[in-house]
C-alpha cells in the first residue's frame, strides 16, 4: 500500500491506509504475543519463532514511536515489508516453534524476573537494531540513486540522505543504550547464578555488544560514516540475528534441571 504512493495516486483513503494497516497488524501481533506469554508464564522468548516475532514487534513499536518524533518517507513501507516477510518465513519453517511449555516438568521460562528483564530488553534492542538496518538499507538505495544521476521512482520518494544518516546514528545510540542496560541486568543475575548462562551465550552477547559499541564510537568520532556505516550496521544486525540460533528452548529445561538439583531430596 505504501509503495502505491510512489506512483502519485491521489486517493484520499490511500493517504493513511498504510499506517492503519501497520497499526492493525501490530495490534494482532501484540495480542498473539500476550496469549503466548500466558502459555509460557513469562515473556515469550523460548524458541526461534517467539524471539523473531518479538524482534519484529519491537521493530514496529519503535517505528510507531519514532514516527511521532520525525517523519521519514517510506520508512513504514520498509518496516512493514521486513516484518511481513520475516514473519511469513519463520512461520513456514517447521520445527521453529517447538512447544517446550508442554513438558511435564516445565514451570516457567525464566528462573526469576531479573533474567526475564535482561532477555526482554536485549531482544527489544535487537528490534531497534533491525530498524537501524532498515534505515541503512534506505540510505544505500538513496545513495545509489544519487550517484547514478538518473531519475529513480523510489529514490525520489525516500528522505534526504542527510536525514537518513542522522536517524541511523540516533537509533544506534538508543539501541546501544538498551543493550548495555540488558547486559548490566544480566550480569547481576549471572554473578549470583552462573549455571543459568552458558559460556557460548555470554561470549556471543558480549561480541554483539562490543560490535555495536565500537560502531557507535567510530560514528561519533566521524571515523566511520556514510555507506560504510550503513553496510556495517546491516552486517552487524545479521550477526546479531544469527547469534540467536545459539539460544534455544533447552535453556528452560536446563533451568528446570538446575532447580531440581538445588531442591533438597
Amino acid at each position: 500500500i505504501g509503495l502505491l504512493k510512489t506512483f502519485k495516486i491521489d486517493w484520499t483513503p490511500l493517504r493513511e491506509s498504510s499506517l492503519i494497516a501497520i497499526v492493525l497488524g501490530f495490534s494482532f501481533q501484540t495480542r498473539a504475543l500476550y496469549l503466548r506469554g500466558i502459555d509460557v508464564h513469562g515473556c515469550p522468548l523460548g524458541n526461534g519463532l517467539e524471539r523473531t516475532q518479538f524482534i519484529l514487534w519491537s521493530l514496529i513499536l519503535t517505528y510507531l514511536i519514532l514516527r511521532i518524533l520525525w517523519r521519514l518517507n517510506l520508512l513504514g513501507t520498509f518496516c512493514a515489508g521486513l516484518a511481513s516477510l520475516a514473519g511469513c518465513i519463520c512461520l513456514s519453517i517447521s520445527g521453529f516453534d517447538p512447544p517446550y511449555w508442554l513438558s511435564s516438568e516445565y514451570e516457567r521460562l525464566f528462573s526469576d524476573h531479573w533474567i526475564e528483564l535482561h532477555a526482554s530488553i536485549a531482544i527489544f534492542s535487537y528490534g531497534i537494531f533491525s530498524l537501524l538496518a532498515v534505515i541503512s538499507l534506505m540510505y544505500l538505495v538513496q545513495r545509489k540513486a544519487l550517484l547514478s544521476r538518473k531519475f529513480s521512482s523510489l529514490g525520489s520518494f525516500l528522505p534526504p540522505i542527510h536525514d537518513l544518516e542522522q536517524a541511523g546514528f540516533r537509533l544506534l545510540s538508543i539501541g546501544v543504550f538498551f543493550l548495555t542496560i540488558s547486559i548490566i541486568v544480566g550480569g547481576m543475575h549471572w554473578t549470583r547464578q552462573p549455571e543459568f548462562v552458558t559460556s557460548i551465550k555470554l561470549i556471543i552477547t558480549m561480541v554483539v555488544w562490543a560490535g555495536y559499541t565500537v560502531l557507535f564510537f567510530l560514528r561519533y568520532g566521524n571515523r566511520l560514516f556514510g555507506s560504510k556505516f550503513a553496510k556495517f550496521a546491516i552486517a552487524l544486525f545479521f550477526i546479531a540475528a544469527f547469534s540467536l540460533s545459539f539460544v534455544n528452548s533447552k535453556d528452560a529445561n536446563r533451568q528446570i534441571e538446575s532447580r531440581n538439583h538445588s531442591e533438597p531430596s
